[in-house]
């Protein structure tokens, strides 16, 4: 397994954009939500380890406007992001994703999600996660059943691993920027699967770890065009994976 050290060290960045969605509560989750209320497909977005930063908004708010799907990011941390500190300092920052960000947190959250979004009558959706989410999204392919997410997207993630790829079961679109292990092997994996002739792979190598997410610079004109870009990666990917298996939606 491999992991980004930009990802341990980046921190965050001040944003003041105002976010067009509401938190709605699922269960015991907050969730920002933001889309068609009647929307029968949803995307799910797995933040970063700085939770439901603003910028992380912007790219759901963005997102939904573009695929006119409900999109959803549920507060797996519960409003206890990983502290700046934690940054830089290896064993802290695992001492808090033990804590707050295990692997079990984020299954019990996304089961909590898909149930909620089938009974407000979504068909199907996609997940997208970004660093820590990326690695959430692709382990809970494995266990999603009945299957819900049609396509899987990983936008910088962090702890890439080849045995992910092993146990996936949908579709992935991967969005490694420059701070990223080369996924040649990821992807090979996958190309082998049943639905490999689906799976994406576009590399971001002037973008540094974080640039769609909380650590992007909205105020760069580069990060602005590879984050669009992103975006409509996404849209058009989930699209083509959903329509497929759901030609009527």
């Amino acid at each position: 397994m491999s992991y980004s050290k930009a990802c341990c060290t980046i921190p965050p960045v001040e944003s003041n954009y105002s976010s067009v969605g509401t938190i709605e509560k699922v269960g015991e989750l907050d969730c920002y939500v933001v889309g068609p209320a009647d929307a029968k497909k949803a995307i799910v977005i797995i933040y970063d380890i700085f939770g439901l930063h603003n910028n992380t908004k912007q790219f759901a708010d963005v997102l939904a406007k573009r695929c006119n799907y409900k999109v959803v990011m549920p507060d797996f941390f519960r409003g206890e992001t990983c502290p700046v500190s934690a940054l830089g300092n290896f064993d802290t920052l695992m001492a808090w994703i033990n804590k707050h960000a295990t692997f079990e947190i984020a299954e019990a959250g996304l089961k909590t999600v898909v149930d909620w979004l089938r009974s407000t009558g979504v068909v199907a959706g996609g997940v997208v996660g970004f660093c820590w989410g990326g690695k959430m999204a692709a382990k809970y392919s494995a266990l999603d059943s009945p299957r819900f997410f049609e396509g899987i997207v990983m936008v910088h993630p962090s702890f890439v691993d080849v045995k992910d790829a092993e146990i996936a079961t949908a579709p992935v679109l991967a969005l490694p920027s420059k701070d990223e292990p080369d996924m040649t092997e990821y992807m090979e994996i996958l190309a082998k699967k049943p639905f490999g002739n689906k799976c994406q792979h576009h590399r971001f190598d002037d973008m540094p770890h974080g640039f769609a997410g909380a650590r992007g610079d909205y105020t760069n004109e580069l990060n602005v065009k590879r984050t669009t870009e992103a975006i409509q990666l996404t849209v058009n990917f989930l699209n083509g994976v959903i329509s497929e298996n759901h030609p009527n939606l």
